[in-house]
């Protein structure tokens, strides 16, 4: 019996090729965007899981201020955790140090990424393996590094680098670090990175005390007794805060800590990944868009199915006359619907297979085709359960023919399938014009981030790092030699520009002027601080509302000055006409405001433009961190760079030269928005594609039903243009009525989506005009092409045997 179902379900396809063919190929793409879209989610799903313990490893959080919820903690919290609740094993701490370049004797300087403080507790946590060395010890004293299987190859070739020396630059030190192990490069899905770890007692002598609760630059992770433990820690950490925060007059306290379970921490809002990983959110979208395409090629198989009822009717007759139980006549359909799917699905993995690398370059991801007999076998049953759910209607409602009605008149003696295709036709233009509204959306939000006046030109402006210590304490040296280089219009030293101002102050109004006009109960007001020279503001194009720029005839300027934006003033209730003059807080001593500026955007569009204070360069201070800002002329930019290059390391040779030009630094902000707006445009595409493809097998079907009407109708002088409006007119009904549902559908979605951006666009009627337009054109040179067909027909062909 099952091999007579088989063949007969194999002669039906091939018999009807171009059914057979919009079908599989429909059903192939849908399956191919979940198997990549399946791939994805996996693979996000699956981050920090290798790691033995990981159902008892917590991150910890702290809630405090204005700054919000973080995953930054205090020093001494690590050791609290394991001294005062009884529930946590073991605590290890993490802090990333800033310029990490290490250096074999002899060697220039490289730089290694996600270089680690950190202990031995480390290799307790979590899962990562020495190749080499002893991890009881390896990171148990001062100066010990364990490095990374690519960082020691960099360094050491094939040589074994366990005992020897590294010089480890920083900004103003030079330290020499022995190699204590070789620890295997991190998973793919580890959010834990490390190019080389550093034990945690070389800190500084000249940092800040780490007994310290007052500053928070670790990360904090515990490993607890059992995974139970999970539901008391929230408690516990209350009572940490209260043994170790003194409350504020209002009885609150300024830290809240909270824990996070290793399993969330790849997908939690506190961590800040790249592109497409790590957010929640683009889970459910690409989930919820692969889902959306699969729906739409499944609604292809019914609506064709269906349609094509009353071409088998007679054979449902028969087969029932014969005998044919319902249930068999169901279990044919779906056995047909399952080897369509099933065909499809092979396709799909092919497809899959050829786009994948075209897919880690617009998700800026890095995944792999998986073959593990586990993932084949669900995904096989997933294609099986497609075809079940896509056959199910169509076999039910062919199964449901009466013999004695179909042998008689073939009438199907029901108008449910009619009613049934024309919303599913709708279903799925409501789909695809959401996607081409919110395609649109997108793209002119990006185009709007990119085109938007930011408050200063950074046109031709490039940012050079000063490397090391010695490049700093030269600065005005380098400064004047790249000045003297033909191709060079302007040149200033900062210690922050646009997109890197680094820094942060939250304290009260008064705190920054004693003259604020805000009172200090609404609470704390941020403020970014950043030292500049005189050359910053003119360089930059930035405005100035009232008093005046920096002056080097003010010698007071160096010890009082202060220019603020507009945004401080607003900040600190001052309109732009009063603040010049106003006393304002400088390095802890009184200095004055001399002048305002017009607000200039310091981070990306998402952000509210925030409150800069800009002072001057202490020139007596034979330390910092800071960088050149330089003007080039647009001809000579190429030969520039290098000349820049040159000077700058004739003050810190044999380390790499960092550049940036700061509209790069700015279209940077929005990669992920750019690779978003690629990933929704082909999605629509393939959206558009298979509703096409679906429309096309329809309008084809409607005209092969209809080919003795429309005979008869141009007989009785019918044009041509009469024949296709008659064909077109129902479809176009559908698919308007599918753009009036797509609507709110679309607005509501795209602004939550917008809701992200701090300056955004408004959804106005044109996006819905244009995806509609979009929507119905496509419509009309779909079914034109079958409509123009039976159109041009002879009558006397499709009318012989009346």
């Amino acid at each position: 019996m099952l091999k007579n179902y088989i063949k007969i379900a194999s002669r039906n396809l091939i018999k009807n090729k171009s059914y057979t063919v919009i079908n599989i190929l429909g059903l192939a793409v849908g399956m191919a965007c979940c198997l990549v879209i399946g791939l994805y989610i996996q693979e996000e799903l699956s981050f920090d899981t290798f790691h033995e313990n990981v159902n008892r490893i917590t991150a910890i959080g702290n809630e405090s201020g204005f700054f919000g919820s973080s995953l930054i903690t205090p020093y001494p919290l690590a050791d609290a955790l394991v001294q005062e609740i009884p529930e946590v094993e073991n605590a290890v701490r993490l802090l990333s140090p800033r310029g990490f370049l290490l250096s074999k004797e002899g060697q220039d300087f490289i730089e290694v990424e996600n270089g680690q403080y950190t202990s031995n507790a480390f290799f307790d946590i979590f899962s990562f393996n020495l190749l080499s060395g002893n991890e009881d010890n390896a990171l148990s004293i001062p100066n010990r590094i364990v490095l990374s299987e690519p960082a020691a190859e960099q360094l050491f070739g094939s040589e074994n680098p366990v005992g020897q020396s590294l010089f480890w630059q920083r900004r103003d030190t030079l330290t020499t670090l022995q190699v204590s192990g070789i620890i295997e490069n991190q998973p793919r899905n580890s959010s834990i990175e490390y190019g080389a770890l550093i034990s945690m007692n070389t800190l500084s002598e000249n940092r800040r005390s780490p007994d310290s609760w007052g500053g928070s630059s670790f990360y904090t992770f515990a490993l607890l007794q059992t995974p139970e433990a999970f539901s008391s820690i929230e408690d516990q950490l209350q009572a940490v805060v209260e043994t170790h925060y003194a409350p504020n007059d209002e009885g609150e306290y300024s830290h809240q800590f909270f824990s996070l379970p290793l399993t969330e921490y790849h997908l939690s809002e506190n961590t800040d990944d790249p592109g497409f990983t790590g957010n929640r959110a683009y889970i459910y979208l690409f989930g919820s868009i692969a889902l959306f395409i699969l729906i739409i090629a499944c609604v292809n198989y019914i609506n064709l199915a269906t349609a094509r009822a009353t071409l088998r009717a007679k054979e449902v007759g028969v087969r029932k006359v014969l005998g044919a139980m319902k249930k068999q006549i169901t279990a044919q359909f779906i056995g047909e619907s399952i080897i369509l799917s099933i065909g499809a699905y092979i396709i799909g993995c092919g497809v899959t297979i050829l786009v994948l690398p075209f897919f880690n370059q617009l998700f800026g991801t890095s995944l792999e085709w998986q073959q593990s007999s586990d993932f084949m076998l669900w995904m096989i049953l997933v294609a099986v359960g497609i075809g079940i759910v896509a056959g199910f209607y169509p076999s039910i409602y062919l199964s449901r023919f009466s013999p004695s009605s179909v042998l008689r008149s073939q009438k199907t003696g029901t108008g449910s399938g009619t009613f049934l295709r024309k919303t599913l036709v709708v279903a799925q233009f409501s789909i695809a014009l959401v996607l081409i509204i919110g395609s649109l959306v997108v793209y002119k939000q990006l185009q709007f981030a990119q085109t938007k006046d930011l408050g200063f030109d950074g046109e031709q402006v490039v940012v050079v790092d000063l490397p090391n210590n010695d490049a700093w304490i030269h600065r005005n040296v380098i400064r004047n030699n790249i000045t003297g280089l033909a191709g060079v219009n302007e040149i200033s030293m900062t210690s922050g520009s646009p997109g890197k101002f680094n820094v942060r102050s939250s304290d009260k109004p008064s705190s920054f002027s004693k003259e604020a006009q805000v009172n200090d109960n609404a609470g704390n007001i941020v403020m970014a601080p950043v030292d500049v020279d005189y050359n910053f503001l003119d360089l930059l194009d930035i405005q100035i509302l009232e008093g005046r720029s920096f002056s080097k005839e003010m010698i007071s300027d160096v010890e009082q000055a202060v220019i603020i934006n507009k945004k401080t003033a607003d900040l600190l209730g001052w309109k732009v006409q009063e603040a010049v003059g106003k006393p304002f807080n400088k390095n802890g001593d009184v200095g004055e405001v001399i002048g305002v500026t017009e607000n200039f955007h310091i981070s990306s569009l998402h952000e509210e433009i925030e409150g800069v204070s800009l002072t001057l360069h202490d020139p007596t201070l034979t330390y910092g961190a800071g960088s050149i800002l330089v003007k080039l002329a647009p001809d000579r930019i190429s030969e520039m760079m290098d000349e820049i290059e040159n000077e700058v390391k004739a003050y810190a040779p044999n380390t790499p030269f960092n550049y940036e030009f700061l509209d790069d630094r700015f279209d940077e902000m929005y990669r992920t928005e750019q690779r978003f707006s690629n990933v929704v445009a082909l999605f629509t595409l393939i959206a558009i594609v298979i509703a096409c493809l679906g429309l096309y097998g329809l309008a084809a079907f409607s005209s092969e039903r209809r080919i003795k009407e429309i005979g008869i109708r141009k007989v009785l002088g019918a044009s041509v243009a009469n024949i296709i409006t008659l064909l077109s007119k129902d479809f176009l009904k559908l698919v308007v009525l599918g753009f009036l549902i797509s609507i709110p559908i679309a607005w509501y979605t795209m602004n939550q989506w917008l809701s992200d951006f701090a300056y955004r666009i408004e959804i106005g009627a044109g996006f819905f005009v244009t995806a509609g337009a979009i929507a119905i054109l496509i419509a009309i040179l779909t079914v034109s092409w079958q409509s123009i067909k039976a159109a041009t027909a002879n009558p006397v062909e499709s009318l012989r045997s009346e």
